[in-house]
């Protein structure tokens, strides 16, 4: 040990510094001077990747300062690299009776969840991260982002609404918080919702594409506007003219206007760009109103092998197929 301690002197100062957690005041002068040469050794266990040494000797510290937050932390990433994630728990919901507040804590429990393919309790943890997060920083929006997102992606449509809601209170002119209400009130069904806040943001921000296409197609989807939609979508293509999506809507927007030699053609160029089952169906759409089966029929095959469990589109060929076979 004296020859280790020779050798790397200037690591030993190290060791003081990046190993050891405390700031002097933290503890009493007696408790410190108990505690040093336990921090010190457990700091070059661990720099010599002797982690069960460094985890005896942390153990002994933790002694002296059982509530001591850093100590229990640094003995979990050592754990943590030894794949011992159940003695990690445990030390993780020690903390968490002492310090609830732990953002470290949360965030680590939901790493070692995940780790260990427990999903559920790794959403509970990180969804605990971040509103403990919130309550220590109340005024930081991105966090309220990432919690409103994490609802949604977990389709807790009712939590994430309320949340983004919430931060246009604040930030009226947040068009991510507005983009992100529009596809919540789609996923709900509330396209008139939906309709009303593309608008503000259009009139916000009239160059965002985003919202030009999506309010173009939603008037294509309810059969409405349907002028003003293709002007609309057409501004959008002009922001990104290989846009896949935006060459469906316009496609859609003339088979809704009967114009299907036209949607054929944008939706034969979308196809190109973006291999996407709803394009699949609505050119099998398109092809089946311009009484083209034998087209329509391979575009709804396409559209089903990318979208398996679609009964619409099932329904779709065994009328075609029907339809086929009496032609014969």
């Amino acid at each position: 040990m004296l020859y280790i301690l020779k050798k790397k002197r200037g690591f030993l100062f190290a060791c003081i510094f990046l190993f050891f957690p405390y700031k002097l005041e933290a503890v009493d002068t007696k408790t410190f001077n108990r505690l040093l040469p336990h921090l010190i050794t457990a700091g070059v266990f661990e720099y010599l990747e002797e982690f069960s040494d460094a985890i005896r000797e942390y153990k002994t510290a933790i002694k002296y300062d059982p509530q001591d937050l850093n100590l229990h932390l640094k003995l979990i990433s050592l754990y943590i690299k030894k794949g011992n994630y159940e003695e990690a728990i445990k030390e993780l919901k020690l903390i968490l009776k002492f310090h609830p507040a732990s953002l470290e804590s949360h965030y680590l429990l939901a790493l070692i969840y995940s780790l260990q393919n427990k999903d559920d309790l790794a959403k509970k943890e990180f969804e605990d991260f971040l509103k403990t997060a919130i309550k220590l920083d109340p005024g930081n929006l991105l966090l309220y982002h990432q919690l409103a997102r994490y609802y949604f992606e977990e389709n807790k449509f009712k939590e994430a609404k309320d949340i983004y809601k919430n931060i246009l209170k604040n930030s009226p002119s947040d068009l991510k918080a507005r983009h992100m209400l529009v596809q919540i009130y789609i996923k709900e069904n509330l396209v008139s919702e939906a309709i009303e806040e593309l608008k503000k943001i259009l009139k916000l921000n009239p160059s965002d594409h985003i919202a030009l296409n999506s309010l173009g197609y939603l008037y294509a989807e309810k059969g409405i506007n349907l002028d003003e939609a293709e002007i609309l979508i057409k501004k959008a293509l002009e922001f990104e003219p290989n846009n896949g999506a935006y060459r469906d809507s316009l496609g859609w927007v003339y088979y809704q206007k009967s114009k299907l030699d036209l949607a054929i053609e944008e939706l034969n160029k979308a196809v190109e760009l973006l291999e996407d089952p709803i394009i699949y169906e609505h050119l099998g759409d398109a092809y089946f109103k311009n009484l083209d089966l034998i087209k329509a029929k391979e575009a709804w095959e396409k559209a089903l092998e990318l979208a398996p469990n679609n009964i619409n589109l099932k329904n779709k060929l065994q009328t075609i197929n029907t339809n086929l076979q009496n032609a014969k």
